[in-house]
């Protein structure tokens, strides 16, 4: 009932966020229409071509471990990750809502975990490269920088804990588990489990240069194609104006926003972006933007994601049938 609540009042703040950004400088009508039809498609082409990128890299993770995922399938996982994840606690539902696509599409338990712990591996080292990049290049405040970076070593800290409790193929159950009647035949599923992951994860160490540049592709490509939102939609002349503050604080939005407790971030996303970007686009445009930014970083993957998994809840209720994604 607490954590129900909770979700609850976190999410009512990002609706009340929204509706205060969007007043902002006069009527919601008057914001949602505020910018040019162009630079919403090239904002939605964006956000796409995004989600694409992170479904390609699945597809190379998957290739390198020895099995198959086809882009179809790692596209949606990601999308149904952005559908749990905007509903729970630290975007905690997002690799689980993944990990439920993947497996309904046939992907083993322990291919799954190897997966996400590679994508979350791959994430967290090229993050900083991509932020020593962006300081080299452009003027941008080291604080805008710290968002990243924190995600990065939360990353790092979570994929070691991960690889650590994998058990061994000779492991026995802690005593702890078997308290909760795991030991048996439940514990020797975990083992098995443990070992694809092992072995899976375990190709990582010995990838070849080209499925190496493509994996960096498609995590440098993600990570750019997230900042590039943005940008998008205020246009060049605006960006011209103030590239690093159109850049660097969304940067830090996206990554450090997402280590807020608070489902949805609970408001304070659609604040700082207001605080930190505000003053760097048209004064009568903030709320427009404000509001238009978050729609294509987060509301709309969200929608989709829960789409995909309505969809995938109805084909496994078909019983043997086709389900909604299979006609898609």
């Amino acid at each position: 009932m607490i954590r129900r609540l909770f979700v609850a009042l976190s999410l009512a703040g990002v609706v009340v966020a929204t509706v205060v950004v969007l007043t902002r400088n006069g009527q919601a009508d008057d914001a949602l229409l505020a910018l040019p039809l162009a630079n919403h498609m090239a904002a939605l082409g964006t956000m796409l071509a995004e989600a694409t990128l992170r479904g390609i890299r699945f597809v190379v993770l998957a290739a390198v471990m020895g099995f198959p995922v086809p882009l179809a399938t790692s596209t949606l996982s990601q999308l149904a990750g952005d559908g749990g994840g905007a509903v729970t606690p630290g975007r905690s539902g997002a690799d689980p809502c993944k990990a439920l696509i993947l497996h309904r599409r046939g992907v083993r338990g322990g291919h799954i975990g190897a997966l996400l712990v590679g994508e979350a591996l791959a994430e967290a080292v090229l993050l900083p490269v991509c932020a020593a990049v962006l300081a080299l290049t452009l003027d941008v405040p080291l604080v805008a920088l710290s968002g990243p970076l924190a995600w990065s070593l939360v990353a790092l800290t979570v994929v070691g804990f991960a690889v650590r409790l994998a058990p061994s193929h000779d492991a026995t159950a802690p005593r702890l588990l078997q308290r909760f009647g795991v030991h048996g035949a439940r514990w020797e599923r975990i083992v098995r489990v443990a070992a694809d992951f092992r072995e899976a994860a375990g190709a990582l160490r010995h990838i070849r240069a080209l499925p190496l540049a493509l994996l960096a592709f498609a995590t440098v490509g993600h990570i750019a194609a997230r900042l590039l939102v943005l940008p998008a939609l205020a246009g060049p002349a605006t960006v011209l104006a103030s590239p690093e503050a159109l850049v660097a604080w969304p940067f830090f939005l996206l990554y450090g926003g997402s280590l807020i407790p608070a489902p949805g971030g609970a408001g304070l996303i659609e604040a700082g972006f207001v605080t930190m970007v505000g003053d760097h686009l048209p004064a009568a445009q903030v709320g427009a933007f404000a509001f238009w930014w978050r729609f294509y970083t987060f509301h709309l993957p969200a929608a989709l994601g829960w789409i995909v998994l309505v969809l995938t809840r109805r084909g496994e209720g078909a019983r043997g049938g086709v389900s909604g994604l299979d006609k898609m």
